[in-house]
């Protein structure tokens, strides 16, 4: 069976391939030994689990990648140089990818299929996958890497867990990346960390506020597609969308808060900038987005003349305002709109708001500050409250 499908370049999920009936928990499944080598003009990947685990070897072109799907699987002890000095992978990332789920992504610059992928049972006990990868032509690696969407492996979707009592207007929040998505990395600190943390206080002081539920579009540090934080949030029945990061700018400097809402032209060079590195993150996690942003841009253009869009503009003025004496006094608080994908809900103000800019020493050393963290967190709080009073007399003036 497994010959079968490494002739589409898939290696479907295999429960039953030594006995296992269903993943095991990420306590129990442990990475205990890993090697990637050179072999000629290809690679030899191999991996040793300490139990048993489903999984799922395939590649995915535009960019070029392999993909290893697990079940849920505790990845802390891959090294991080792992790839180092190999010029077929250009880069290497893992980690929880969803419920049940765990990924490693190879970035390939070259062409490279699936050879063969081998399981077996090490004499300790547990799980050996080996996985040898044979260089091809571009046009045989594009035809190999469309595999079957049916035949991959997708988790349940989830429920939103909403916090706070029935009734009260539901503020959606969204910590950027997480799971094998570190976001913008910096000296040892990572953006997917700082962002979640700022989240979590900003839904304690919400819930404390007494005047909001909140739905976190992630608690855990674990990946979330771009399209499926919107829909989070669209299920939950969110007031309004909060998307928080922290990122790196390689060009020119950038310093203190920055809040965004959608906008597809006029945007400026460094809005542009960042949009492209935060609309990279489904294809940091593997995830193929090709078609969507034309199905996306049709929705946009449909709907342009709802009131979603001069809610979002406000919205951002608002938060923008809030967070105005936040930063030193010569740094104030940015507007700015750009093409962020996770802003592009039809039907619910959005805003994304980069907290600070890792780049920069001084932000780099207040978005690691528990105390600052808590006074970014209250700003947003009282910028949320201000926003819901905005909200009302907005949409009953647009209606009329």
């Amino acid at each position: 069976m497994v010959n079968k499908l490494l002739k589409s370049n898939l290696i479907a999920i295999v429960f039953a391939l030594f006995g296992v009936s269903a993943p095991l928990s990420a306590a129990e499944v442990q990475v205990q030994g890993t090697a990637l080598e050179a072999n000629g003009n290809g690679l030899v990947f191999s991996l040793v689990f300490s139990e048993k685990t489903p999984f799922s070897v395939y590649t995915l072109d535009n960019p070029r990648r392999l993909l290893v799907d697990l079940g849920e699987t505790s990845l802390e002890n891959m090294p991080s140089g792992l790839a180092a000095g190999l010029p077929q992978v250009s880069a290497l990332r893992y980690g929880l990818f969803q419920h049940g789920q765990s990924r490693i992504v190879l970035d390939l610059s070259s062409p490279l299929v699936v050879k063969s992928a081998a399981a077996s049972e090490p004499s300790g006990g547990g799980l050996r996958l080996t996985i040898e990868l044979s260089p091809t032509s571009p046009e045989a690696y594009a035809t190999a890497s469309a595999p079957d969407q049916g035949a991959l492996w997708r988790a349940e979707q989830l429920a939103p867990e909403i916090e706070g009592e029935a009734g009260l207007p539901i503020i959606a929040i969204d910590a950027g990346h997480g799971g094998l998505d570190f976001g913008a990395r910096q000296e040892g600190t990572h953006e997917k960390d700082i962002v979640l943390q700022v989240a979590r206080t900003l839904r304690d002081l919400l819930i404390e506020d007494g005047r909001f539920r909140v739905v976190l579009t992630r608690d855990a540090d674990t990946y979330i597609p771009l399209g499926e934080r919107v829909e989070i949030a669209r299920r939950a029945g969110a007031r309004a969308f909060i998307s928080l990061h922290a990122d790196v700018v390689t060009r020119g400097r950038a310093r203190g808060t920055t809040v965004f809402s959608l906008s597809e032209a006029e945007e400026s060079q460094q809005a542009v900038t960042i949009a492209t590195l935060e609309n990279r993150s489904d294809l940091v996690a593997g995830i193929s987005v090709e078609g969507e942003d034309d199905q996306l841009t049709q929705v946009l253009l449909q709907l342009a003349h709802r009131e979603t869009d001069a809610l979002s503009n406000r919205f951002a003025d608002t938060m923008a305002e809030a967070l105005w004496h936040h930063n030193e006094d010569e740094i104030k608080s940015r507007r700015m709109a750009g093409g962020f994908r996770v802003l592009r809900a039809p039907d619910i103000p959005s805003v994304l708001i980069e907290l600070g800019f890792m780049s920069d020493e001084t932000d780099l050393e207040l978005l690691q500050d528990t105390e600052w963290q808590l006074a970014m967190a209250e700003n947003l709080r009282d910028g949320l409250s201000r926003w819901l009073q905005v909200e009302d007399d907005m949409r009953g003036l647009l209606r009329n």
